[in-house]
């Protein structure tokens, strides 16, 4: 038993997720991954019950790299925290498009389920900022993001196909754009008008499409 404990869980996910990126997740088997790791699929199945576990935990790393993205391209902590949080939310989604193209398709497009899953982490935080930090009602905050993440959905389709190289400057003037639509829809975010230099942003950006 001893021998097996030198695969650690940690050994086997890596593992597992170097196959998905390469592959797929249809190439994530035991077998594959044993043969990865140079044993045989015991410690694997020491670990986990079955596969699909595994692969759970595969879902909970891509998880993962989207929240690092978001911390990497996120306002937080600067001045005005809140004021472009969720844009940095949407930018992290095309960010993830963009670097990790390969993957992307395989969440979305290949195997929707795995994508659904994904979102059940990640969809979660985009609410969270538009009840908590914008002041939207929860019911509003669940209807914005659900319209902003179907035209993010085709924007990051169309950034992972490589059609198209769009720089950083066009995917936030994009964002400014989706922004506007739903403030036309939803009205602006109540807590977000009290701030003088957003509002003074604000009413310039939808000025401009006044134009």
């Amino acid at each position: 038993m001893s021998a097996t404990k030198k695969i650690t869980k940690n050994m086997i996910v890596d593992a597992a997720l170097e196959i998905f990126r390469a592959e797929g997740f249809d190439a994530v088997t035991s077998r594959r991954v044993a043969l990865r790791l140079g044993c045989s699929t015991q410690p694997i199945y020491f670990e986990y019950k079955n596969m699909d576990e595994l692969k759970d935990d595969i879902v909970k790393k891509v998880v993962s790299q989207l929240n690092e993205i978001f911390s990497s391209v996120s306002n937080e902590g600067k001045e005005d925290p809140n004021e472009f949080v969720y844009r940095s939310y949407g930018l992290a989604f095309l960010k993830f498009a963009q670097t990790d193209p390969f993957v992307f398709r395989q969440i979305y497009i290949v195997d929707g389920k795995i994508g659904r899953q994904v979102d059940d982490f990640w969809m979660p935080k985009g609410i969270d900022i538009l009840e908590n930090k914008y002041g939207y009602k929860k019911e509003t905050a669940i209807a914005i993001n659900k319209m902003a993440s179907c035209s993010l959905m085709g924007m990051a389709v169309f950034t992972s196909s490589g059609y198209k190289k769009t720089s950083e400057e066009e995917i936030l003037k994009s964002l400014e754009i989706l922004f506007a639509s739903v403030c036309a829809v939803y009205g602006p975010p109540p807590k977000l008008m009290k701030i003088e230099k957003f509002r003074n942003h604000f009413e310039k950006l939808m000025a401009s499409f006044k134009k």
